[in-house]
C-alpha cells in the first residue's frame, strides 16, 4: 500500500471541499449555512446527516456517524485511510505524485492456509481440464462457446475423479484438515474423497480476489444437483460474496453499469457477448452484505435475474431492499430463460439487444403486481393501488411521479395524485424532519462542553483554560480538551477536520463533532463565556467535595478528627463565595 506524506494529505484536506465530495455520493440539501442529507450509514428516510462547510465535518445525529472528508469516502466506501485520501484527491481534480499501489488481495494471516489450499486446487483442476481424461469437459465448455480465453480468465477447471485432487493436495503436503476446513474434500466410509467429484470447477473470489471457493456443474444430464457450492467455511459465505465482484471492482471506472445475474454461468455468457461487467449473486435472494458491495461499486446497476416466477420474485425482493440506497434498472424479461439459456439459443446479437432492454423498478411493479393482486378483485385492486401508490410517492421526478400516477389510474380506475401542500405545510414539513435532536445535558456537562467550544476557537482560550483550570473532570471531555491543547502547539488556527484526524479514540472524535456542529456553537473566542463555565466546574467540584465532607461529618464519631473536618467545610464554603462573588451569572 502506498505511503503519504503528512504535508501531502493535509494539502488534499484543504484544498478539497466535503460539500462538493459528499454531492458525488449523495444528494445534499440547503440548512442555513450548513447541508443535510439521508444518512448512508443506518436506514434514513429523513435527512439527518449534516455537513459543515466552514468547519469541513459531518456528523449524523441519529447513529452517531460523523468525521472529516476522509472519514466519510472511507466509511462509504469500505476503503483504507490511504486509498480515502487518493480517493478525495481523484473527486477533487488534485494532482498525487505517487500513484496508488494497492496490493491486490488483501489476506487475513489466519486464513493464509486455506487461500493456498483452494490456489493449489485451482491450479491442478485448470491443468487437469486440458489433459486427455478431461475431454468430455472441455468439449462440454467449447459448445457452450467458452474460448481459451475465458477458461484461462476464468481459470475455469474439472475434478475427473473421485480423490483426484485429495491425491493431489496430499502430495503438496497439505494437511488433510485443512483440505476439510477449506471444503474441498468429505470424509466418507470409503476414506476422503473430493467434494467436486466428476464435475467442472469455476473458482469463486472474495473482493479482494482471494480464492475461497467453488460453484461447480456437473456433466450428467440427469443430475438433479446440476450445480453446486463450497459449503460454508471459515473464508466463504454464500451471502458474503459476487462471484467476479473483484475483477469488475478493478475495472470499473470503464464501466457505465454493472450487470448483476443469478449464476457464474450466466456470467460466462456476458463475458462471451463481451460484456465484462457482470457478476452474480449465486443465487436469487440478494443479502444485504451483498447489496453493501454492490453500493460500493458507486455505478448504476441493471438487474438481470430469469425470467422465471422464482426470478421475478426474486427481483421484486431486491428492489424492496436497494430502492432507497443506489439507481437500478431491470432487464425486462420477454422469455423465462436465463441469461446463458438465452445465448445459447438466440445467440450473440439477440443477447446483447435483450440485455438492451430496460424498464424501471415502478414498470416492473406495475406488471409483477398483477400476479400478486387479482384486479378483478376490489379489495385486491385496492392493495394494489395502495402498493404502488407508495412506491410512486417515494420518486422526487414530479414528472414520472404524473406519469405513473396516470397510468395507475387506468389500469385500476383510482386517482391516488396528492393534493399540493400549503407553502406554510411545506416549510413546517421541512422544519421537522431538519432539525436534528440533541441530548439533554446536565449544568457540568454543558459547562464542559461551552470550555471545549471556547478552545477550538483559538489559543487564546487555550491558554486562558490551562491557567485557571487544566483539566476537565469527564475523562472523554478532558481527553478532547488534551488534544487540543496539543494541536495548538505545532498551530497557530485550528482546522477541525485536521484535528479529527490526529485523534484515535472514536468517542472522543464523536465528542468532537458533537460540539462542532451544535447549533450554538462558537465563532470566535469569548473570555466572559469562558470564565462562567470555568467558575461553574469549579463550583461543581467544589459542592461535590461539600457533600462528601458533610457525609463523612455524619458518619464520623472522632470530635477531633470531625472538628477538622467541619473546619475543612467551612473554607470549602467561602471558597465558593468568593467564585460567585467573582461572577455573578453563576
Amino acid at each position: 500500500m502506498s505511503r503519504i506524506e503528512e504535508s501531502k494529505i493535509q494539502e488534499v484536506r484543504e484544498k478539497a471541499d466535503i460539500i462538493d465530495v459528499i454531492a458525488h455520493y449523495l444528494p445534499l440539501q440547503n440548512k442555513g449555512r450548513n447541508k443535510v442529507c439521508q444518512c448512508p450509514f443506518h436506514d434514513d428516510h429523513d435527512p439527518s446527516l449534516t455537513i459543515s462547510q466552514d468547519k469541513q465535518i459531518f456528523k449524523c445525529f441519529v447513529c452517531g456517524a460523523g468525521g472529516n472528508v476522509f472519514s466519510f469516502v472511507q466509511k462509504y466506501e469500505q476503503i483504507s485511510f490511504v486509498e480515502a485520501v487518493y480517493k478525495v484527491a481523484e473527486l477533487s481534480n488534485i494532482e498525487m505524485e505517487q500513484p496508488l499501489l494497492v496490493v491486490d488481495k488483501v489476506q487475513k494471516k489466519e486464513y493464509a492456509h486455506l487461500y493456498q489450499a483452494i490456489q493449489q486446487m485451482i491450479d491442478f483442476t485448470h491443468y487437469e481440464l486440458k489433459t486427455n481424461h478431461s475431454f468430455e469437459a472441455l468439449e462440454y465448455l467449447k459448445n457452450r462457446g467458452l474460448t481459451n480465453r475465458l477458461i484461462e480468465k476464468f481459470e475455469i477447471g474439472f475434478d475427473a475423479s473421485k480423490d483426484s485432487v485429495y491425491q493431489f493436495l496430499k502430495v503438496k503436503k497439505i494437511k488433510e484438515d485443512d483440505l476439510l476446513e477449506a471444503g474441498i474434500i468429505r470424509q466418507t466410509v470409503y476414506g476422503f474423497q473430493d467434494v467436486f467429484q466428476e464435475r467442472i470447477t469455476i473458482p469463486i473470489h472474495d473482493s479482494w480476489g482471494n480464492p475461497v471457493g467453488f460453484t461447480a456443474r456437473t456433466l450428467e444430464a440427469n443430475n438433479p444437483a446440476k450445480y453446486i457450492n463450497t459449503s460454508s467455511t471459515q473464508i466463504y459465505t454464500k451471502g458474503n460474496i459476487i462471484f467476479n465482484y473483484h475483477r469488475v471492482k478493478q475495472g470499473i471506472k470503464q464501466y457505465k453499469s454493472v450487470y448483476v445475474v443469478e449464476g457464474a454461468m450466466d456470467v460466462l455468457a456476458f463475458e462471451q457477448a463481451n460484456f465484462q461487467n457482470c457478476v452474480a449473486t449465486l443465487g436469487t435472494s440478494c443479502t444485504k452484505e451483498q447489496i453493501q458491495l454492490l453500493k460500493a461499486l458507486h455505478t448504476p446497476i441493471i438487474l438481470c435475474y430469469d425470467g422465471d416466477n422464482a426470478g421475478k420474485h426474486a427481483v421484486y425482493k431486491f428492489g424492496k431492499l436497494v430502492k432507497q440506497q443506489f439507481p437500478f434498472t431491470i432487464v425486462k424479461a420477454t422469455t423465462q430463460l436465463d441469461p446463458d439459456e438465452l445465448l445459447q439459443q438466440h445467440g450473440i446479437e439477440a443477447f446483447s439487444q435483450a440485455m438492451n432492454f430496460t424498464q424501471s423498478w415502478i414498470s416492473f411493479l406495475f406488471d409483477y403486481l398483477q400476479e400478486k393482486y387479482h384486479l378483478d378483485n376490489y379489495a385486491d385492486k385496492k392493495e394494489y393501488a395502495k402498493e404502488l401508490n407508495a412506491e410512486i410517492l417515494s420518486i422526487s421526478d414530479r414528472f414520472e411521479q404524473n406519469s405513473y400516477f396516470q397510468k395507475l389510474y387506468e389500469v385500476t380506475g383510482f386517482d391516488m395524485r396528492q393534493p399540493l401542500l400549503s407553502h406554510k405545510s411545506k416549510k413546517n414539513a421541512s422544519q421537522r424532519f431538519l432539525l436534528p435532536s440533541y441530548p439533554v445535558l446536565s449544568g457540568l456537562e454543558k459547562a464542559e462542553y461551552e470550555i471545549i467550544g471556547q478552545m477550538l476557537c483559538g489559543v487564546e482560550a487555550v491558554n486562558y483554560f490551562s491557567e485557571h483550570l487544566g483539566f476537565l473532570p469527564n475523562e472523554i471531555s478532558n481527553q478532547l480538551a488534551m488534544y487540543i491543547i496539543d494541536y495548538f502547539r505545532s498551530h497557530s488556527i485550528m482546522i477541525i477536520a485536521e484535528l479529527y484526524d490526529c485523534i484515535q479514540e472514536e468517542n472522543v472524535q464523536n465528542l468532537l463533532l458533537n460540539i462542532a456542529q451544535a447549533e450554538l456553537a462558537p465563532n470566535q473566542v469569548n473570555v466572559s463565556i469562558l470564565a462562567d463555565a470555568i467558575i461553574k466546574i469549579q463550583s461543581c467540584l467544589i459542592d461535590q467535595q461539600l457533600k462528601n465532607l458533610t457525609q463523612e461529618i455524619t458518619d464520623s464519631v472522632d470530635l477531633l478528627l470531625k472538628a477538622k473536618l467541619v473546619d475543612e467545610r467551612n473554607k470549602l464554603i467561602r471558597k465558593r463565595q468568593d467564585l460567585l462573588k467573582s461572577n455573578k451569572k453563576i
